[in-house]
C-alpha cells in the first residue's frame, strides 16, 4: 500500500517562485528526483535540466513531469540529457550539453546531484571503480567539475548558486569511518564481496561521501575566494521514503544479495516510520529553493526518518542534528580525506572554474 504524503503540497507553498534559476538535477525518472522535479515545476523554474540514462523510464517520467506542468500552468521548460553515472566519458558529454544550455539560460543557478543506487554486489564500472562509489559520488563530482563554467556564468550574472548532495540514513547506521580503498581503482570482489554487510558498507561509504565532500567544498569555496553567500555548498536527506533504490539497483546484485536487501527494508519498515516519496523529496527541495539556507548547511526531515525539513548542520556546525549521528560526518579526517581522495581520482574540482583564486573584493 502506497504512504499518504503529508507535507509536499503545503511545503511547496512555503517556498518563493524560482522564475530566474536553472536547475539541473540527475535521477527523476522516480522517487525523490521525479517529487523534486515536480516541486521545482511548481516554483516555475526557467528551466529545469533532467540527467538520466536513456531508457523508457525516463522518457515517461518526462512525460509526465509535462503533464505536471500543464495542470500547474507552469512556464517551466523541460530539457533531457543522456547521463550514465557508470561512465566518466558520459559524464564529461553531458556536462558539455549542460554547460551550451546555460550559456543560452545565463548561467545554472543549481545542481542537484540526486541519484544514487545500492547496496548493490561487489563489481567495477569499466572506469575501474566500485560501482556505487562511482555512481553515488565520483561521477557527480565530475559532473560539478565540468559544469563549473555555467555557475561562473550565474554568478556573473549576479545570481546565486547552490550545489547540493544526496546523503542518507546509511550515512550514520554503518559506524565506519572513510577508507581509501573505496575511493580506489579496485579489482571484482575486493571491496568485502557479495553479502548484505559488505554491501551496506559499500554503500555506507558513498552516502558518508557526500556529506564529508560537501563541508570540505563548502570551506574550499571560501578559501578560493568565492562569496558564500552567492555560492553555496550543501546536502541533503531524504529519511526513510518510499522509493525503489533497492529496486533500481537490482541489475547490479546477485539474486542473493537482491532479494536479502528487498528483506532487510522489509523489516526496517516494521520498526521505522516511513513516508512518501514526495515527503522525502522535501529536503532536497528545501536545499535547492528554500531562502533561510547558507553555505555547509545539511537537510534532513525533522524527526530523522520522517518529517519536514530541518537544518542537522547549520553553516558546517551541528545544529537541530544528533551529535552522535553526524559525528562521522563533521569529523575533519573524514572530510580531508574525502575530498583527497576525491581529487586523486578527478584532478583539481575547480580545474574548469574562471578563476581558481578569486579576489574577495
Amino acid at each position: 500500500m502506497a504512504i499518504k504524503t503529508k507535507y509536499f503540497e503545503r511545503w511547496v507553498d512555503k517556498v518563493p517562485q524560482a522564475t530566474d534559476k536553472v536547475m539541473a538535477i540527475t535521477g527523476t525518472t522516480s522517487g525523490i528526483g521525479y517529487w523534486t522535479s515536480v516541486f521545482a515545476i511548481r516554483k516555475n523554474v526557467k528551466a529545469l535540466l533532467l540527467l538520466n540514462r536513456a531508457s523508457s523510464r525516463a522518457e515517461e517520467a518526462f512525460q509526465k513531469l509535462e503533464e505536471e506542468k500543464k495542470l500547474c500552468g507552469s512556464t517551466t521548460i523541460l530539457y533531457k540529457v543522456e547521463l550514465d553515472l557508470m561512465s566518466f566519458e558520459s559524464v564529461k558529454k553531458a556536462a558539455e550539453q549542460v554547460n551550451e544550455l546555460s550559456k543560452e539560460l545565463g548561467g545554472l543557478n543549481i545542481l542537484a546531484n540526486n541519484a544514487g543506487f545500492g547496496p548493490v554486489s561487489d563489481f567495477r564500472t569499466d572506469d575501474g571503480y566500485d560501482a556505487q562509489m562511482q555512481v553515488n559520488h565520483l561521477s557527480h563530482l565530475l559532473l560539478t567539475k565540468s559544469v563549473f563554467p555555467s555557475f561562473d556564468i550565474a554568478l556573473e550574472n549576479g545570481k546565486e548558486v547552490r550545489i547540493c548532495q544526496q546523503s542518507s540514513g546509511v550515512r550514520y547506521m554503518q559506524k565506519t569511518a572513510h577508507e581509501e580503498k573505496f575511493f580506489k581503482k579496485t579489482a571484482k570482489g575486493t571491496l568485502g564481496g557479495d553479502g548484505v554487510n559488505a554491501g551496506n558498507e559499500r554503500y555506507h561509504q558513498t552516502k558518508l561521501a557526500a556529506i564529508t565532500f560537501a563541508l570540505e567544498f563548502s570551506k574550499k569555496l571560501k578559501e578560493k575566494g568565492y562569496d558564500t553567500n552567492q555560492i553555496k555548498s550543501l546536502c541533503a536527506e531524504p529519511g526513510f521514503s518510499e522509493t525503489n533504490l533497492v529496486s533500481n539497483s537490482a541489475s547490479g546484485n546477485t539474486w542473493l544479495l537482491g532479494h536479502l536487501s528487498k528483506v532487510v527494508i522489509w523489516v526496517m519498515s516494521l520498526f521505522m516510520k516511513r513516508q512518501s516519496a514526495a515527503d522525502g523529496a522535501l529536503p532536497l527541495s528545501h536545499a535547492c529553493f528554500a531562502e533561510d539556507i547558507s553555505n555547509g548547511d545539511f537537510i534532513m526531515p525533522n524527526e530523522y526518518h520522517v518529517g519536514t525539513p530541518t537544518k542537522s548542520i547549520a553553516e558546517g556546525k551541528l545544529a537541530n542534528g544528533k551529535a552522535e549521528n553526524e559525528a562521522l560526518g563533521l569529523d575533519v579526517n573524514n572530510q580531508e580525506l574525502c575530498w583527497r581522495m576525491s581529487e586523486e581520482v578527478l584532478g583539481d574540482i575547480f580545474e574548469f572554474a574562471k578563476s581558481k583564486e578569486l579576489s574577495k573584493n
